[in-house]
């Protein structure tokens, strides 16, 4: 979620069905939350789109045909080919709708891809004494376990040259399935955390880039993962630091 607004509400904010308290508390988060805007905002678009294609289509008047199906009277032989695109009409119809929904769907998964990877890094990252499970000492047998719990064989990225170092690594739990945390640190204890979970039947998605008050992350599915990255930099540079790490994940062998 957004800081303490849930993804349905800012849906429902978008489809104008917020009253009261409700509809208060999204709009205050709106006023200082950029991602949160961002979301609203394709879900209006969408809408606005579905309602320019199809209005028309739906207030068009019910066919005789049909009207007199539906009181049980037979169609004269002659209109089944009628009565069949109007069926094909309908069927299109809510498929388009579906894929709607599909992809309204698919933007709250994404979405709560980077909630989660900022909620991990609020909690674990400001710890001194236990920041990680598994010390980057024992790297061999992090990325073991936490391959196998994930379920997918991941790769621990080695940020040297950006000027971090591998602090350890946790297990974490997504919604239904497990997921873990990656923490580097820098010259001046800043940290920057890798969030990973299985990417569980969504389409691969490219780099997009949250800013959460200050803390930035970038996310993307692809292939059997997904992945969030977080830390407190510039724009700028945690896309150069997320597309070095996409490639060292994606990297053979």
């Amino acid at each position: 979620m957004f800081e303490t607004v849930e993804n349905w509400a800012l849906h429902a904010y978008a489809d104008g069905e917020l009253e009261g308290d409700d509809k208060k508390a999204v709009e205050a988060l709106l006023a200082r939350d950029e991602a949160a805007r961002k979301v609203v905002a394709s879900f209006a678009a969408q809408k606005q789109q579905l309602h320019r294609a199809y209005d028309a289509v739906l207030d068009e008047a019910v066919p005789a045909s049909i009207l007199a199906a539906a009181k049980g009277r037979s169609l004269p032989r002659l209109h089944w080919v009628t009565s069949l695109v109007a069926g094909l009409a309908l069927v299109g119809l809510g498929t388009v709708l579906g894929l709607g929904v599909s992809q309204h769907f698919e933007q709250v998964q994404q979405a709560s891809l980077a909630n989660r990877a900022v909620v991990a890094y609020q909690t674990f990252a400001p710890e001194v004494r236990h920041p990680v499970e598994v010390a980057a000492d024992d790297q061999d047998h992090l990325k073991a376990w936490l391959s196998k719990r994930i379920g997918t064989e991941i790769k621990i990225p080695d940020l040297q040259e950006a000027g971090y170092t591998l602090l350890g690594g946790r297990l974490l739990a997504e919604e239904d399935h497990p997921a873990g945390q990656l923490m580097y640190e820098d010259a001046n204890k800043k940290r920057l955390t890798i969030y990973l979970t299985a990417n569980t039947g969504a389409k691969e998605q490219a780099l997009v880039l949250a800013d959460n008050g200050g803390l930035v992350t970038c996310y993307w599915r692809d292939g059997a993962l997904a992945m969030a990255i977080s830390a407190d930099m510039p724009h700028d540079a945690m896309m150069t630091l997320a597309k070095d790490i996409y490639e060292q994940m994606d990297a053979k062998g």
